[in-house]
């Protein structure tokens, strides 16, 4: 039974990959294709180029990051290295807890390790070659360590819950687990803004002058409140310009890259802005976040009717059943789900990018809304032919053709 379930784990993770690596090369391939005649003027032959080559080392890097992990990854199921590595930590210690909680500590740390060097070359290496990179090496460090510390505290404090609420409840820890992430998830989105986001930028209120009367005044005619509008310090690692909106009620904020505000004009920062707030007024972060939790909750429900079989740790080859070797397999089983679940979440949320485009053409200014996106799209080297197929995989946001089209209506 457990070399039968290795198998379709080894598989999943095969098909995985190879899906991936297919995408990847088919978007790689239709990023050289010729701009659809109604963008061509947005990028000279030059930039075209840097476009096309922009996108090409982002993809080597890519594709060499994938193929290691995947590696390591078909190594470590042939040769028991999971369950070898919980057999290690088992001579040493005898707390549940205690064991899980390091299993997946010391994976989270390979891991971290693993994709480092590929981190860097992108920041220093390719983002710096194309003029996007203004991180400094102490800025880069300062990050990583500030996340770790974050995530052993967060994450590892988390995780101990679960797992005592796991040694405690067993068979029904899975919805008080569920519970406690529901909480926290909320607890992030509705002030990891204001809690988490200056630990790594500076925020500040926009400043009083042209650009603040005109948020103003655009923000009276749709009756929002204007109480949470900062700038943050986004120069501080990327040239790249962007936007978001956060929380809800009282909470709700949005935050402007200074970056923004250097490359686009007064009117098309607040066609922006405009855009942000359709996400609201259109409540498309609560149906998301909402969403979000009903899929945690069936995920979870899984979790829990799965653990109790012994044979999902014994197929990573452990000769006897833990929380972490069955949630590992678990987690790998269900990848294909995984991604079908990506793909809906997905087309969900490129629908709502148009919804706020309207919003924004309807309340505010059509084409400036057009030329702000432009603007934000070519200084970043976007590709402009992006394979459909990428698109419905890895897209958040429409590309910006079918966006300009959405907005030409």
């Amino acid at each position: 039974m457990d070399n039968w379930i290795l198998a379709v784990i080894t598989f999943f993770v095969a098909m995985d990959f190879a899906i991936d690596t297919y995408v990847n090369f088919l978007n790689h391939r239709s990023s050289k294709k010729p701009v659809a005649a109604e963008i061509a003027e947005l990028y000279d032959p030059s930039e075209q180029k840097r476009s096309v080559a922009y996108s090409a080392a982002n993809y080597q890097v890519s594709l060499v990051s994938s193929s290691l992990s995947f590696l390591l990854m078909i190594l470590a199921l042939t040769f028991n290295w999971f369950a070898r590595l919980d057999g290690y930590l088992r001579e040493r210690f005898t707390n549940e807890i205690v064991i899980s909680l390091l299993f997946i500590g010391v994976l989270v740390l390979i891991s971290n390790v693993i994709s480092l060097p590929f981190s860097i070359y992108s920041t220093f290496k390719v983002e710096a070659e194309f003029g996007f990179n203004k991180s400094t090496p102490l800025t880069f460090v300062t990050d990583l360590v500030k996340g770790l510390v974050l995530s052993i505290v967060i994450g590892g404090g988390l995780l101990a819950i679960v797992l005592w609420i796991y040694q405690e409840l067993n068979s029904t820890f899975w919805i008080w687990a569920w519970l406690l992430f529901a909480g926290f998830s909320l607890f992030v989105f509705m002030f990891a803004t204001k809690i988490f986001l200056p630990l790594f930028n500076k925020l500040t209120p926009i400043e009083d002058g042209e650009l603040k009367s005109e948020i103003s005044r655009y923000c009276d005619s749709q009756g929002y409140s204007l109480g949470k509008l900062f700038v943050m310090d986004g120069s501080k690692r990327s040239t790249k310009a962007n936007a978001f909106f956060s929380g809800l009620g009282q909470s709700k904020t949005i935050v402007l890259f200074d970056t923004l505000i250097e490359k686009l004009t007064t009117r098309e920062v607040v066609a922006v802005l405009a855009h942000e707030i359709g996400h609201y007024k259109r409540k498309h972060t609560l149906w998301m976040f909402l969403l979000s939790n009903l899929q945690s909750f069936i995920l979870f429900a899984l979790l829990g009717w799965l653990l109790s079989y012994s044979a999902l740790s014994e197929a990573l080859g452990a000769s006897v059943g833990s929380f972490h070797l069955s949630a590992l397999a678990f987690f790998l089983l269900f990848s294909p789900v995984s991604t079908l679940i990506g793909l809906v979440n997905n087309a969900l949320s490129r629908r709502n990018e148009y919804d706020a485009d309207d919003f924004a053409r309807e309340t505010y200014d059509g084409p400036v809304i057009a030329s702000a996106l432009k603007k934000i799209s070519t200084d970043s080297l976007a590709n402009l032919s992006p394979h459909p197929l990428y698109v419905a995989v890895n897209y958040t946001h429409p590309p910006m053709l079918e966006r300009l089209r959405n907005l030409a209506k």
